[in-house]
């Protein structure tokens, strides 16, 4: 049986994270304990961490602004495969997963999630929703990632170039009816690995899926495809008005990442990984 992420045998994808934000919620610490015990029998694994961030303070007059750092809390709460974690900071909710079947049961995993912070902590209010999904291009031995990606979103090598290795990168932001959807390609050599911005998003690190752990040699040509779907609000917190949002924004992920792949590279993922 394929331990591959999604309904494919050979499928692509790599991580899957979904995010809330919320405004600033300085006494939200109080909340954890009671939100820690609602959530332990799925995600059993606990740390709490606190990163500095700077903030940059415009100043009065011609003054230059002031960098400031400040202390941001999280509450990390992990699976007991640690192949998902919840994470909890003053401005944000994220369920991150490197083990997935279907939208449908991830969906619900993540309303589930949603729902019991909306019990144990009061008065959220949401400025922003966001779904973004990772997919590693690993050809088949004697292809390259350009028989996998749509055209003109290829970063293909010179043609006569004496290169030794190639890389590339495509980004393009598509503004939808309702927010955004952005999408960069990474064109590469060697053994992909995830966004800089994803590398290490909680203390908790994950288990990495399938593909993740995949043997690819230096010189093997691959890519990253990463697809970010993200949603501007200012609504009061409700788990089931956020959760049929997110399904809107995953019905426009799927129309993407069809447009964005050959027939192709649909057909390679859909047959059983080479061993």
């Amino acid at each position: 049986m394929s331990a591959a992420l999604g309904q494919w045998p050979n499928a692509p994808l790599a991580y899957v994270l979904a995010q809330v934000r919320f405004e600033p919620f300085l006494e939200i610490e109080k909340h954890i304990p009671a939100l820690q015990s609602s959530l332990r029998d799925q995600y059993p694994r606990y740390l709490r961490t606190e990163r500095v961030v700077f903030q940059v303070l415009p100043q009065a007059g011609s003054q230059l602004s002031r960098i400031q750092p400040v202390g941001l809390l999280g509450w990390e709460f992990g699976s007991a495969s640690n192949h998902a974690s919840v994470i909890v900071q003053q401005d944000s909710l994220v369920l991150q997963a490197t083990e997935y079947e279907t939208y449908a049961s991830f969906g619900q995993q993540w309303r589930d999630v949603m729902h019991r912070v909306g019990e144990h902590i009061p008065s959220l209010f949401t400025n922003r929703i966001g779904l973004r999904y990772i997919d590693f291009i690993l050809p088949n031995p004697g292809e390259t990632p350009e028989a996998y990606m749509a055209e003109r979103l290829r970063c293909d090598p010179e043609p006569g170039l004496p290169y030794q290795a190639h890389r590339g990168l495509t980004a393009a932001e598509y503004h939808l009816e309702q927010g955004l959807l952005a999408v960069r390609y990474s064109r590469l050599a060697g053994q992909p690995v995830l966004p800089p911005d994803l590398e290490s998003p909680g203390s908790l690190a994950l288990e990495p899926s399938a593909i993740m752990q995949r043997a690819v040699s230096a010189d093997q040509p691959t890519a990253v495809l990463d697809i970010d779907r993200y949603m501007p609000l200012s609504v009061a917190y409700d788990a089931d008005v956020l959760g049929n949002l997110f399904a809107q924004l995953h019905g426009d992920i799927q129309v993407a990442f069809k447009a964005m792949t050959t027939d192709h590279a649909r057909a390679v993922w859909q047959e059983e990984p080479p061993l």
